[in-house]
């Protein structure tokens, strides 16, 4: 690597307005010591911030209040009236994020406001809120009961917080802005602790009774309307770990619970306020902002009775096809009337954490018994051994210029193998363009197992990338994982097989 440095020299005056020749420029050709040889970012990088949010992968979200009451999805068609929301009992949050943790869940992000403008704590900006509701609302603040559940039970916390108020009279103008939406914004920052995620939504403006007795329309620009680069500034100023929704992640793009099979993490601010690529970035992006996919775990966000719940194997596919495609799974828990998540769910939920425990966590590769690479990058620490040693900060690399390259893991003995997972070196930016895999049970004779076109955080590959059923597996004592198109230099940093 070189650096250049400039000094102006000659400039000397031959009065006050005016000189006697062109500056002249020297130019300093310095080497930068790199002695590790350690490669070069390929741009764009992530934050430190947004790796930790992308090594959380899946956790959970609360939907949760007025509208469960009222049996509505948005309730921006009913004349607002906080006595709709009448819990009879305090709401078993500890319930809700005991068993999203059994699912494997890392964090909760709890709607505080939805659509409708009911706001689930004591809030100030409003008298839209619990402290005017029917049976024990008034004793109710959901971000505070999730957030002490939080920390029980280990897990990250996260507020969802709707932009658009069908019930706020000022909505649409300045006031709403700076009178409601920032001061609610911030009592949930400052409030009830750490935050890791802070979720607006793309849904703002349209139908709404806005503090009239007949429903009317509002509209807004919703890149201009809310100040997001002062709102983000703010966000990262008193909770700085948390990421902000459609500036440092980005919607994937459908509610059905799937990423695209070429996911970059790559995009721009443009691009994901318009929706047009979400689901699979580009990788001309010049903005980092990884994929998140929302998914329900029954047919609606709200609780509504006699709704069927997905079982523990399509929460699994989900997982694959999220997870393990280079994205991070939100996934809704409803709670009903009563507070609580359904029997079924919870059974289902439990299931699915039983499923990720059996199925990814039992590494073959950690036991190989040679783990070797057709090339390595000069410097002594690139090593293949690298992509099985437990360690996400070390990597196997090739040379510069060199974007392909072939990793070989021998077994001790063949096993049944029904998923292999790739990861890249993320904070030197997301790097291949396509890859496959094979198999051998003597090293000699090899047969495809997959083959894809991006990595990045995390590809889980089934055989031919089919995530339709967990089925036998192939016996293999030998697997190959070859990249065949890199942006640079490929960097894999874990391979593990399953």
């Amino acid at each position: 690597m070189k650096k250049i440095t400039t000094s102006l020299l000659g400039l000397l005056a031959a009065g006050l307005v005016c000189l006697p020749a062109p500056a002249q420029e020297l130019f300093e050709q310095q080497e930068i010591p790199n002695p590790d040889n350690t490669p070069s970012p390929v741009f764009p990088v992530p934050t430190q911030r947004q790796l930790d949010w992308m090594e959380m992968e899946f956790y959970g979200f609360s939907h949760y209040g007025y509208n469960t009451f009222i049996d509505k999805e948005w309730g921006n068609d009913i004349k607002p009236d906080p006595t709709h929301y009448a819990p009879q009992s305090i709401p078993n949050c500890d319930q809700w994020v005991s068993t999203m943790k059994s699912a494997g869940m890392t964090g909760v992000v709890v709607i505080c406001k939805h659509h409708d403008g009911f706001c689930l704590w004591p809030t100030t900006s409003t008298d839209f809120c619990v402290t005017n509701s029917g049976g024990v609302g008034p004793q109710v603040d959901i971000p505070k009961l999730v957030s002490e559940a939080c920390k029980k039970y280990d897990m990250k916390f996260g507020v969802y917080l709707s932009p658009w108020d069908a019930s706020a009279a000022t909505y649409a103008t300045q006031d709403y802005v700076d009178g409601i939406f920032k001061t609610q914004l911030e009592e949930l920052l400052t409030n009830y602790g750490d935050v890791f995620e802070v979720w607006f939504d793309g849904a703002n403006g349209g139908t709404g009774f806005y503090g009239g007795e007949t429903a009317t329309t509002k509209t807004i620009d919703k890149t201009t309307y809310y100040d997001w680069a002062n709102v983000a500034a703010y966000i990262h100023k008193v909770q700085p770990n948390a990421v902000v929704w459609g500036r440092e992640f980005r919607w994937c793009g459908n509610e059905a619970g799937y990423s695209g099979r070429t996911c970059w993490a790559n995009s721009d601010i443009r691009s994901v306020q318009s929706e047009g690529n979400n689901n699979t970035g580009y990788e001309e992006g010049f903005e980092f902002i990884p994929s998140e996919s929302d998914v329900r775990t029954s047919q609606n966000w709200f609780w509504h009775a006699n709704e069927n719940i997905k079982s523990a194997e399509e929460l699994y596919k989900i997982y694959l096809e999220t997870v393990g495609r280079n994205a991070t799974l939100i996934m809704n828990c409803a709670a009903n009337t009563d507070g609580v998540l359904s029997d079924t769910q919870v059974r289902n939920l439990g299931q699915l954490g039983e499923l990720l425990e059996t199925r990814l966590t039992n590494n073959f590769a950690l036991t190989a018994t040679s783990i070797t690479a057709d090339q390595v990058r000069d410097g002594g620490k690139y090593d293949a051994k690298n992509v099985a040693d437990n360690d996400k900060e070390t990597y196997w690399a090739t040379n510069d210029g060199q974007t392909t390259g072939s990793v070989t893991i021998e077994l001790p003995e063949t096993q049944q193998v029904h998923y292999v997972m790739l990861q890249e070196y993320m904070k030197l930016g997301q790097r291949v363009r396509a890859f496959n895999i094979e198999f051998s049970t003597d090293g000699s004779t090899w047969r495809s197992f997959a083959e894809g076109t991006t990595i990045g955080h995390k590809r889980i590959m089934a055989r031919n990338d089919d995530t339709s059923s967990y089925g036998r597996g192939i016996p293999a004592k030998y697997i190959r994982v070859n990249i065949t198109d890199s942006r640079a230099c490929p960097l894999l940093s874990n391979i593990a097989i399953y």
